[in-house]
Parts: C-alpha cells; structure tokens; sequence
C-alpha cells in the first residue's frame, strides 16, 4: 500500500529516486489507503482498505468526488453503484425493482402474464375459467374478454328422408337420413381474431310419399385471424321408397374439413336391412310399431344435433322424417 503527493521534489540524486519510487509504488498499488489520497487529479483511482474487503474507487471526471467500482473479494466481486440497462445493469438497487425495469410496461396488466411470440416477450390476458357458447342460427362470434384457447365443434345438419307410398294392403318404408358431419379445432387467441363468422347448416326436411328427401346444409366457423375456417357437411338424403323397385337408397354422411379432428356422419339405415320392411299387420310389423323404422344416421351428438331423419314406414302414404339441424359450439378457457 502506498500513497504520493504525485510531485517530484526538486532535489539530490537520493531523495529524488526515493520520490519517483514513492510515485511509483502509489501507481502500482492504485493509491490504495485507509484514507483518501491528499492529493487527487480527475479518474485517479484509490484502493480503500479501510473495509474488509477493500473497495476499489475513482476519481469522477470534475475531481469533486469518489465512484465506487465495487468490492475488491476475490470470490465473490461486486460492483458498485448502479448500472442502466444499455450497460448491461438494471439501473436499480433492489431485485424486485430491478425485475420490473427489465419487464415490459405493466400499466393496465394487472392479473395478465407473459407470454412469448418466440422473439420477444408481453403481457397476455390470463384465462378466467371455462365458458360454453352454443350457436344455433346464423350469427357472429365474438370472443370473451380474457379468454386465451378456443374449441370449437362445427356440426352439419343432417339430411331429410324420402316418402312411402301406399303399395296394397302392405307395410311399406323409406331409409334413413345421412348425419351431418362434424368438425373440431382448438384456436388461440392469434387464430380466433377479433371475431368469427358462424353459419349453422339446417336439417334436410323429409320427403312426401313420391318425393326424396331434401340433404342438410352445411356448417361453417370462419375466424377472421389467421385460424382455418372449419365445415362440417351436411348430410344426405334418403330417397323416396320405390314401389316397383322395392326400394330406397340411404343418405349418405356429411364430411368435415379444417379441424384437427374431421369426422364424417354416419350413414342412414337402408330399409332392405330388414327383411320384414315389407310385412303384412297380421305379422305384427303394424304402423305403430317405431322400431320398424330405418333410422337416421347418428352424429357427433348421436340422435341430436345434426343427426339424419328417421325413415317413414306406414301401410298408407307417409313422409319421411327431417334431418336435425346442425350446431356450433366453443368452448373458451
């Protein structure tokens, strides 16, 4: 440890070179000391070892005043004073404080958390619990505030069945409807957008006894983000129970598209199925007994939403039944 007034006395031979290695020694020893030098000039540095360990200091650029650069302990350095962040600090002195400096503005976040678009980091709404929204007709959807994931199930209507026309004395009958098809997609928040467009396919209507049945429109959930527009198809229609032929072709199932899961609906029940579509009432097969009748193809909701319509089975003249109209759904989190 060494100090010098950084003056050279104008002296004999011995005491000048005892003054340059005086000098020479406060250079090398950063003018470390107890106590401040006595003489001091602008960047100078000083190694103040009045503390344990020492703390390495310079002089500021007006000569005014010392800055701490940090704690000389060979293990664990520490710098001193405080660092802004374009220098690689926080530009404060308590880690909670230096956490928020580093963190995007959290002016109107309370309750939201950080969420990354895979380069940079924001606030994003946190989720508030589950919410069901169901779309029967026509609309648009708007999400709920402060949801985040979107499942969506889009279900086409199902198709209509054909008619039946009195043949004799007989027991006569149509096939069933096809089923609507349905498709399902999980969106976040960048997919889904400000909005979605939601159109909800109708149910074919059943055919009078000469008349097939009419299919089932489709359904469509189109997110005006950058999600895929989902379809689920409407299904088939049955057609009418020919009397010369003897028969009537199923409805066939709708299909689906744009979902992570498509599923297309079943198939109607075709009448020749069942040797005894064409029975006398003495066997027991009379118009009241609705088991006789060639079921609709099920949907994603079995015999609900989106299922095909139930062939006519009568001895006299009957219609086929109507296809159920479809469904959208989303489930927000």
């Amino acid at each position: 440890m060494a100090q010098s007034d950084q003056t050279i006395q104008n002296a004999a031979f011995p005491t000048v070179r005892a003054d340059i290695n005086d000098n020479l020694a406060a250079i090398y020893s950063q003018n470390s000391g107890a106590s401040a030098p006595s003489t001091t000039v602008a960047f100078q540095p000083w190694v103040d070892t009045s503390s344990s360990p020492p703390v390495w200091k310079i002089r500021n650029a007006a000569n005014s005043a010392w800055i701490t650069v940090g704690v000389l302990d060979p293990t664990n350095f520490q710098v001193g004073g405080v660092a802004p962040i374009a220098n690689g600090g926080t530009g404060q002195t308590t880690a909670i404080a230096a956490l928020n400096a580093l963190l995007p503005s959290q002016s109107g976040h309370s309750g939201d958390f950080l969420k990354s678009d895979g380069t940079n980091v924001d606030f994003a709404g946190a989720a508030t619990g589950v919410a069901l929204q169901v779309f029967t007709s026509n609309t648009t959807y708007t999400p709920t505030s402060g949801k985040v994931g979107f499942l969506v199930l889009c279900q086409g209507g199902g198709g209509g069945a054909g008619g039946s026309e009195d043949r004799a004395s007989y027991y006569y009958g149509s096939s069933g409807g096809g089923a609507g098809g349905c498709s399902i997609r999980v969106y976040n928040t960048t997919e889904i957008g400000a909005n979605a467009a939601v159109t909800v396919g109708g149910g074919g209507s059943g055919g009078g006894h000469t008349s097939d049945g009419s299919s089932g429109s489709n359904s469509t959930f189109n997110p005006a983000g950058t999600g895929t527009t989902l379809t689920g198809g409407g299904g088939g229609a049955s057609t009418k129970f020919d009397g010369n032929l003897y028969y009537s072709a199923a409805g066939t199932g709708g299909g689906a598209s744009g979902g992570q899961l498509n599923m297309s609906g079943q198939m109607g029940i075709n009448t020749q199925s069942n040797p005894q579509r064409l029975a006398g009432e003495a066997n027991g097969y009379n118009e009241s007994n609705s088991g006789m009748k060639a079921a609709g193809g099920a949907s994603f909701f079995a015999g609900g939403a989106g299922s095909g319509g139930n062939g006519s089975w009568s001895a006299t003249d009957g219609t086929g039944g109507s296809g159920n109209a479809g469904v959208v759904m989303v489930l927000e989190f």
